[in-house]
């Protein structure tokens, strides 16, 4: 049985953790973010090897693997119809789903089954029999044994047309709405974006230890990451040093480096503060925080809502909603009479007034607190009121979107890196207002070359 399966797991790590935490080893939010990092982070606690433990669904024999509706390793040659939001290929036998990772719809492949699930099997790619005319060479050597990026292997214009299925995929599906979605923007560098890397490392005895991000399908095998090819240059000039100083220092046994690319350079230290410049304002935030890692793309996502503004003459106040150090509010601001932003990080919100002070923007307040209790107090008058609302993964709570239906804003604008819990949202939110409507969808592709892209979802009040 797995570690973490064992009814003390979280006891007794969160106590060891936290000690280590506050020596400010481990970002707190890297390890939340990263749940079966913290997995091989406590089995290194206990003396234990995790890179050699069979955590693995590639890794499982037989013996985890039923016999039906295949056996194990059995190798079938199947025709891929379509991918699934994860970005894995998804084949038929019989109207049995097989899941095959790196492959393109259109393409015959030769794949080997390793598990059997209720509902479908999963299988690793053996050869591409027949390829896709969109199909090319991935330019990372690492591609397909590291679990950072799933489409390198894909012309990128086929990326954007997968992306934007997805999109309407989670719709159709969760939502039951058949809102039509613009085609994705596409990212002005398709490489070298990333400003954000936070590699893993688990220390051995010989101290040739991989420093890198988990392998695909692995819950705890590290891939070492000599270069990033989604990362910034900065990035990839700096982590050479960071990867020997790391190696170096006998003290760190386990745990997750940053390196941040910004207006400084390249910070290693999650609690620094960081500056950067968007749309020609400036901005301070915590290294290792959240920040969105692709400047291109927020860029574009920006002037969007500048020109959105527009299209709303009766608009002339803003509340932005789970606002982190301001982004949307302060870029917004000097169309507006009055706004007010709120999060929920204390952190964030110090910085956020900061960077009100930082670009001169003195119509509006920033206030620390839950999203839901944005609405409380507020003034504005709803009918000329906007709320940008741009939620973590897990999306916004029933109660927030209970009193924003309450407080009935012209405009919604729903930020999103999650297109499910999004379409989620919405369905509640026309559920239970159907007063407002979806006037437009816009993706932008945030993370080129993986699965992952920000939609943004406009509603009206009619």
């Amino acid at each position: 049985m797995f570690i973490s399966r064992h009814p003390c797991f979280f006891k007794f790590f969160r106590k060891r953790a936290d000690r280590i935490f506050c020596q400010g080893k481990i970002p707190y939010s890297t390890i939340v973010c990263h749940l079966h990092v913290i997995e091989f982070i406590f089995t290194s606690l206990l003396g234990l090897n995790p890179l050699l433990l069979k955590s693995s669904m590639h890794s499982e024999g037989p013996e985890h693997c039923t016999d039906k509706p295949f056996h194990y390793h059995e190798e079938l040659i199947v025709d891929i119809q379509s991918l699934s939001n994860e970005g894995r290929g998804i084949a038929r036998i019989n109207n049995w789903i097989i899941m095959v990772p790196f492959v393109i719809p259109g393409e015959r492949v030769r794949a080997r089954i390793f598990k059997n699930h209720t509902n479908y099997s999963e299988a690793d790619l053996i050869e591409v029999l027949q390829a896709s005319t969109d199909r090319i060479s991935p330019p990372c050597p690492l591609f397909g044994r590291c679990g950072g990026c799933q489409y390198q292997h894909m012309a990128y214009e086929k990326q954007l047309e997968w992306k934007h299925r997805h999109i309407t995929d989670c719709l159709e599906r969760i939502a039951k709405l058949s809102a039509k979605v613009k085609p994705v923007q596409s990212s002005q560098k398709i490489y070298g974006y990333r400003t954000k890397i936070t590699p893993h490392f688990v220390r051995n005895r010989t101290n040739n230890f991989p420093i890198g991000f988990l392998a695909y399908g692995r819950k705890c095998s590290l891939v070492d990451v000599p270069r990033c090819y989604i990362a910034s240059d900065p990035i990839n000039t700096c982590l050479p040093e960071v990867r020997i100083q790391t190696r170096q220092n006998l003290q760190m046994k386990s745990g997750t480096l940053l390196l941040r690319d910004c207006s400084q350079g390249v910070l290693t230290n999650p609690k620094a503060v960081a500056r950067t410049q968007v749309c020609g304002y400036d901005f301070l935030f915590q290294a290792g925080s959240f920040f969105q890692n692709n400047p291109y793309i927020l860029e574009s996502i920006l002037q969007y809502l500048q020109q959105l503004r527009l299209q709303f003459r009766q608009i002339h106040y803003l509340i932005d909603a789970y606002c982190g150090v301001g982004v949307f509010g302060i870029v917004l601001a000097k169309s507006m009479r009055q706004f007010v932003g709120i999060e929920v990080d204390e952190s964030s919100i110090a910085l956020a007034q900061n960077n009100m002070q930082l670009n001169r923007v003195d119509n509006g307040w920033m206030q620390h607190g839950e999203a839901e209790t944005v609405f409380k107090g507020i003034a504005f008058p709803k009918d000329q009121t906007l709320v940008v609302v741009d939620p973590p993964r897990k999306g916004c709570s029933e109660s927030f979107l209970q009193q924003l239906i309450q407080f009935q804003p012209a405009v919604v604008v729903y930020i999103s890196c999650a297109p499910d819990t999004q379409a989620r949202d919405l369905k509640r939110v026309l559920t239970l207002a159907p007063q407002y409507k979806i006037l437009e969808l816009q993706a932008f592709d945030m993370f080129p070359q993986t699965k992952h892209l920000e939609c943004v979802a406009v509603l009206s009040h009619m």
